[in-house]
C-alpha cells in the first residue's frame, strides 16, 4: 500500500464509521480510538522516525523495531496520548514515543494504514 493513497476525505469518513462512531464525548473517542488501535496493529513492525526527538535521542530517519502501543496513562484513557514502545536493534535502547512520530515501513497494509489513521487525526483534529 502506498503510504498517502487514500484521500483525505476517504480516511475521514472511514474513521467516523469504524473509530468514532456512536461516540458522543471525548472519552467515548478515546475508547473508540484505543480499541482500534489496540485491534488492528500487529506487532512488532519496523518504522521509521519522523521528527527529531524531543522526549529521546532518536533522530528523524532512524528505524526502529515498534513491539507495543500503551497509553501513556494508564489511569486515564480519554486523553489521546498513545505511545508506542520502540527499540532501536544497534543500541538495544528501549523508547516511548508518540505514535504520530512514526511511519511503518515494514508492516502489513492493515498496520501501516492504522498509523496514517491516527496521524491524520492528530494533524486535523
Amino acid at each position: 500500500m502506498k503510504i498517502g493513497s487514500m484521500s483525505n476525505q476517504s480516511r475521514k469518513d472511514r474513521i467516523e464509521d469504524e473509530v468514532i462512531v456512536d461516540c458522543y464525548d471525548e472519552y467515548e473517542m478515546a475508547m473508540g480510538w484505543f480499541y482500534y488501535l489496540h485491534d488492528n496493529l500487529n506487532f512488532p513492525f519496523k518504522a521509521s522516525i519522523l521528527e527529531n526527538g524531543k522526549i529521546s535521542s532518536l533522530q528523524k530517519g532512524d528505524v526502529v523495531k515498534v513491539t507495543e502501543l500503551v497509553n501513556s496513562d494508564e489511569n486515564d484513557v480519554s486523553i489521546y496520548n498513545f505511545v508506542a514502545t520502540v527499540g532501536i536493534e544497534k543500541d538495544e535502547h528501549i523508547y516511548d514515543i508518540p505514535l504520530e512520530m512514526i511511519r511503518g515501513i515494514d508492516c502489513d497494509e492493515g498496520t501501516c494504514e492504522v498509523i496514517e489513521d491516527w496521524r491524520y487525526w492528530c494533524e486535523k483534529f
